[in-house]
């Protein structure tokens, strides 16, 4: 029914505005446009779980969002140039409703101008030494300032922010000049004098914004309607978005953990696509001739005739480089020495390790105690292939290897696990419960869901730990918040993010059926549920709060969905049928015993003093610009965190082994990767801790359902 009224709209929409158009690239260009915002619009009204109204209301939220969405830092913008739009204000329902574009086509070409205008300034203002004598401040938070009023008023707003950025680049020339030893014999062995070094500094800053401006002047009128559509889609809720078919491959990416393609890491320098890093274990790695700081200049498919991608858009010389298994790209790289060579490379599946679940076993050397870990990044899955990997199956075969291995508990780490997949959430707890249920789902219409456990008996029931943070969110809150309502695990960190909503991807050319000469149009994100805890309680904003509390560096922070604009808000449902385990006195008495330790532990306590300080230091925004005060704040700063520099470098007490399967693996990327994580995890002091506590577990006695 969706899909036929889609159809059915845009055809008529095309056939009233389309054909006034001249020129057929106006014409597709106008024609994607339309068909993008019909479908955008009939999924908000039929999928979204709170679409609300498209009134005057929306219309002023959706005009004060865009501002946000095309110039963050407010670099471009003048109140001048939002009062002209001003008269749109409550237009923007009506245009979303009619297909018409008369406020984004005004405020885009401002934009466009608006670039070119601050281009200018920034060569101006850089052609000019500074004067870092002179008593004046720049505000780096772009939330404390205002947008300039004119454009007198921006340009000073750019002289600031220019002279910011290369006060702080001279500074650091002025201190490395200090620390540096000068040989008098030596005829050309001098200081720089202030007037060089400040030279210097501003050369830097200004080659920097060339290179930023010259990709700046590369988007495209699509690439602003992304702005655009995403203004109109943020204000019903954080995580509702508009994802265009670059951005869209990139989240499958992140989220599968693995692309077909040569396994390189491109950036873009002074107009060259560069290699910034090779992926170990991937196809440049095996071939072996790319490297790190390599030149791309042509990109060719096979023995097809090469492409120049010199002063390319980065994400289109990226699509060239990637592609199918199996296939061939021969990339014509300049080298570091200046020689040019032609390298053919093998695409392959390209597996990025980082994002799997990894498994170590934990020894304390004072008690003898060995600990399962396993940290799981993400719930990520491969949606495209159902033989691909999951990390349901991935923390299925993690924890039977540590049972193999005979520890006495187990920690799971979802510290900066900001969630994924809700099945594989599910089938994780169902790993490590009998039965019941997991979560409830409510869907915009109807009765709450209840999901459970898809498969009775546990592949583990001893002691478990859920080590969480504020980054903690989504999946990774509903696992935690299994595991607390049913007993069955210790929560151990930090209150989690609060992100209690369930997204889908609706993908935009599988509905736009008839119109292929308009593909591809990406993807929508909609929120299209909430879910909630089995006690009735949700997620969203008050997050998972654990029964043992950790010190952390985000604590107080402004980081959880409660300080995201237009959060929903928090809501609750009956609780389902459930029957936990009898551990409460025990986890009582585990808080009690970690306390204690906390209190008489110095680490802990300089990460308490170093939150407190990150906070102090993200508010205090206001920096001055003359080199003395500048220097002074510096020194404060450094000196401050000189104290607390060490802390993640003192070596617990534990010997951390990886298991023999992944030392012993084929993949030798992959045996470097466990190496460099496991040497990482002597160093953690919240993993120490949380040992400590499920050692406690074990002495105490554990409890079982009655």
């Amino acid at each position: 029914m969706l899909k036929s009224i889609i159809r059915y709209s845009v055809a008529a929409a095309l056939l009233l505005q389309v054909t006034s158009c001249s020129g057929q690239a106006q014409v597709n260009e106008q024609k994607k446009e339309l068909v993008m915002v019909d479908l955008v619009k009939r999924l908000i009204e039929q999928a979204h779980y709170d679409p609300g109204n498209f009134d005057d209301e929306f219309s002023k939220e959706v005009f004060a969002e865009y501002f946000k969405q095309a110039d963050v830092f407010k670099r471009f913008f003048t109140q001048e140039d939002i009062d002209k739009l001003k008269k749109y204000e409550t237009d923007i329902d009506d245009e979303f409703r009619n297909y018409d574009f008369n406020f984004f086509n005004a405020s885009s070409e401002i934009y466009v101008r608006n670039v070119a205008r601050a281009e200018k300034y920034c060569d101006e203002i850089l052609e000019k030494p500074f004067d870092f004598n002179v008593k004046e401040s720049y505000e780096l938070d772009p939330e404390k300032r205002p947008f300039p009023k004119d454009e007198k008023d921006l340009y000073e707003s750019w002289r600031l922010s220019l002279k910011y950025e290369v006060i702080t680049r001279l500074a650091s020339l002025i201190e490395a000049q200090e620390k540096k030893t000068f040989d008098p014999e030596k005829k050309d062995d001098n200081p720089k004098t202030m007037v060089e070094l400040e030279a210097e500094a501003r050369e830097k800053v200004a080659k920097r914004y060339k290179d930023w401006f010259h990709e700046l002047n590369k988007l495209e009128r699509a690439d602003r309607m992304s702005d655009y559509m995403n203004a109109l889609i943020a204000v019903l809720d954080p995580h509702s978005n508009y994802f265009p078919p670059k951005e869209k491959e990139d989240f499958d990416i992140s989220f599968s953990g693995q692309l077909q393609g040569i396994g390189a890491t491109l950036t873009q320098r002074d107009g060259y696509i560069t290699v910034a890093n090779i992926v170990p274990g991937s196809p440049s790695w095996k071939q072996g001739e790319l490297a790190v700081d390599d030149k791309i200049l042509k990109v060719a498919q096979g023995d097809e005739e090469a492409v120049d991608v010199v002063d390319m858009r980065l994400d289109k010389a990226v699509r060239l480089v990637r592609g199918k298994k199996g296939t061939k790209v021969r990339l014509t790289v300049r080298k570091v020495d200046g020689s040019e060579k032609e390298i053919s490379i093998i695409r392959d599946l390209v597996i990025i390790e980082e994002t799997y679940a990894k498994s170590a076993v934990v020894t304390d050397s004072i008690s003898g105690r060995k600990t399962g870990y396993i940290y799981l990044p993400s719930f990520y899955a491969n949606f495209d292939d159902p033989n691909g990997r999951s990390s349901s199956e991935d923390m299925k075969k993690e924890v039977l290897k540590l049972k193999e291995q005979g520890v006495s508990g187990i920690v799971l780490d979802l510290r900066g696990n900001g969630g994924g997949s809700l099945q594989d959430a599910i089938e994780i707890a169902g790993l490590f419960i009998d039965q019941g249920p997991v979560v409830q789902v409510k869907a915009r219409y109807g009765k709450p869901q209840v999901y459970g456990d898809p498969s009775p008996g546990a592949i583990y029931d001893g002691p478990l730990a859920i080590m969480i943070n504020p980054l903690s969110a989504s999946a990774s809150e509903i696992l935690a918040a299994a595991m607390q309502d049913h007993h069955r695990a210790i929560i151990v960190g930090s209150t989690s993010f609060g992100k209690g909503t369930v997204q889908r991807f609706f993908n935009l050319d599988d509905m736009a059926r008839g119109y292929d000469d308009v593909k591809p149009l990406g993807a929508l994100k909609l929120t299209i549920q909430k879910f909630y805890r089995i006690n009735g309680g949700a997620t969203q904003l008050k997050g998972v709060t654990p029964d043992i509390t950790l010190p952390d560096m985000y604590a107080h922070l402004d980081v959880g969905e409660r300080d995201l604009d237009h959060p929903m808000p928090w809501t609750e449902i009956e609780k389902a049928t459930y029957q936990p385990l009898p551990n409460q006195t025990l986890f009582g008495q585990l808080d009690a015993s970690s306390i204690k330790r906390q209190a008489a532990d110095t680490i802990f306590k300089l990460q308490d003093e170093n939150a407190l300080r990150l906070k102090a230091q993200r508010d205090r925004s206001l920096m001055p610009l003359d080199m003395a005060s500048f220097r002074l704040e510096k020194q404060n700063a450094e000196k401050a965190a000189k104290r607390y520099s060490k802390i993640d470098d003192v070596v617990m007490p534990l010997f951390v082994v990886p298991l023999n399967s992944d030392l012993n693996s084929a993949d030798t990327g992959r045996r470097e990767i466990v190496k460099r994580w496991v040497k990482n995890l002597r160093t953690d002091n919240y993993l120490y801790e949380t040992t400590r506590i499920l050692s406690d577990w074990n002495t105490l006695g554990v409890a079982r359902k009655e």
